[in-house]
């Protein structure tokens, strides 16, 4: 079984949406829960990761 990269690609970008869905609520709730905040810390460092390495196409490498 192989996976195309237009197939990949369009996978990775609903993958960034849905981190970009979850950004948003523990955005909100980050105010009220130093729980939340670490999430929202890790998370957004692996979307700024993933982003990373979408727009410099390593991953079709």
């Amino acid at each position: 079984m192989t996976i195309e990269p237009v197939e990949t690609n369009v996978c990775l970008h609903q993958i960034r949406a849905g981190i970009e869905g979850v950004l948003a609520l523990l955005e909100q709730l980050s105010v009220r829960s130093e729980e939340c905040f670490s999430a929202l810390c890790l998370l957004g460092m692996v979307q700024a990761k993933l982003a990373e390495l979408m727009d410099s196409d390593q991953l079709s490498a």
